[in-house]
């Protein structure tokens, strides 16, 4: 693995937001004697198939797995990035929003206990915060999707073959494994989601309750 790369994987269908989200990683302040590259998987069958793909593609240390919406507007993310897997070993991935417990529904915005902060750009702007981490990262149970920074490589459970829960599966998978989830501490928020007002409520529903199961066999 190179320890000096920073892969960005993106699955890709609208060229034109990738492009934009692309434009503000080539924007981001590049730590000395690193270098940074870019996987977009088009044509993915799923997220986690997608992501998959392009894990074995790419021999860099630090991955990000990013939405093609997802803008990063912290300019210095890598190298708190760097910081945060440098000096935390234990920690295998991270997000920016997220929650430190999994309701019983497994819905994790429904979680009392979110956490992290992002701003979000759907029929209007807007500005979600929740817990905020004292220092570094704190600990959660789940991460959304929108950006996951792993320092190891874990495959993408590919029974979720769609666009749903495939972060959820990967935040349990990683705890699974000994290693911590965490949110990064954001004085302000990292990312802009221009995510729309597009939910298929029925593939969600879907994945549910295929994750529900997927739980219980985790767990045994």
């Amino acid at each position: 693995m190179n320890k000096k790369e920073i892969c960005f994987i993106t699955c890709v269908n609208d060229e034109t937001l990738y492009e934009r989200a692309a434009s503000h990683i080539d924007m981001l302040y590049l730590p000395r004697d690193y270098t940074v590259t870019k996987i977009a998987i088009r044509d993915a069958k799923s997220m986690t198939s997608g992501y998959n793909e392009a894990m074995v593609q790419s021999n860099a240390t630090y991955k990000v797995y990013l939405h093609q919406d997802t803008m990063i507007i912290n300019r210095m993310f890598l190298h708190d990035l760097l910081f945060l897997f440098e000096n935390h070993p234990s920690l295998g991935m991270f997000g920016v929003i997220g929650a430190k417990d999994l309701p019983e529904n497994s819905v994790w915005w429904d979680s009392k206990l979110k956490a992290g902060k992002i701003l979000e750009k759907r029929d209007t702007y807007g500005y979600l915060s929740f817990i905020e981490a004292d220092y570094a990262f704190q600990t959660a149970a789940v991460i959304d999707g929108v950006l996951m920074a792993t320092q190891y490589d874990i495959p993408w459970e590919e029974q979720f073959d769609g666009w749903h829960f495939y972060d959820v599966s990967q935040s349990f998978l990683f705890q699974s494994e000994g290693y911590e989830v965490g949110i990064a501490h954001q004085p302000h928020p990292w990312v802009m989601h221009e995510c729309g007002e597009e939910f298929d409520q029925i593939a969600y529903g879907h994945y549910l309750h295929q994750f529900h199961i997927w739980q219980r066999t985790l767990s045994q």
